[in-house]
């Protein structure tokens, strides 16, 4: 049988990794792939979605050390506290800038796919800093179909244990 403790750090690896990918593979698949212009409004959507995968990536890292540390929280749980309000801010920032771009658009491939990034960017900040939306494991699956309501996210509930 697997050490349950070692099952879990892969897994925080994993999560860290896969949010990393994911800003590279959907920069390549927007700006390469469907060579859509770097406007503003385009721009302020990838920086805000690569922002919030790159919280997440930071978060599963940093949970990875409590693990392994045996701490109570993760190390520089502060910074997530700080990085939240920039999250916040950013989004009300970047709802500003790609509503302009939208406004003043010659064609859609000029705002769309930054509107469509922001969208993904605003379900991470929930994700992360409010309700868990991702479930994708058995133990997640089980417990959301047993409680038939979301679960508090695990960045939530360690900013909530610290104070914040």
């Amino acid at each position: 049988m697997r050490n349950p403790k070692a099952a879990v750090l892969a897994r925080l690896r994993m999560l860290a990794g896969l949010e990393l990918f994911n800003i590279v593979l959907f920069g390549w698949l927007i700006f390469v792939l469907r060579d859509a212009p770097a406007t503003a409004a385009n721009l302020a959507g990838f920086a805000l979605f690569a922002l919030h995968l790159g919280v997440g990536a930071s978060y599963w890292l940093a949970k990875g050390w409590q693990l392994r540390a045996g701490r109570p929280e993760p190390p520089g749980i502060g910074v997530f506290r700080r990085l939240r309000l920039a999250c916040e801010a950013g989004l009300v920032v970047g709802l500003v800038v790609i509503a302009l771009g939208g406004i003043a658009a010659v064609s859609w491939s000029t705002w769309l796919p930054g509107a469509l990034l922001y969208g993904l960017a605003a379900a991470e900040y929930v994700n992360y800093f409010h309700w868990q939306l991702m479930y994708d494991n058995p133990a997640d699956l089980r417990r959301l179909r047993r409680t038939r309501r979301l679960h508090r996210s695990h960045l939530h509930a360690d900013l909530r244990a610290s104070g914040g």
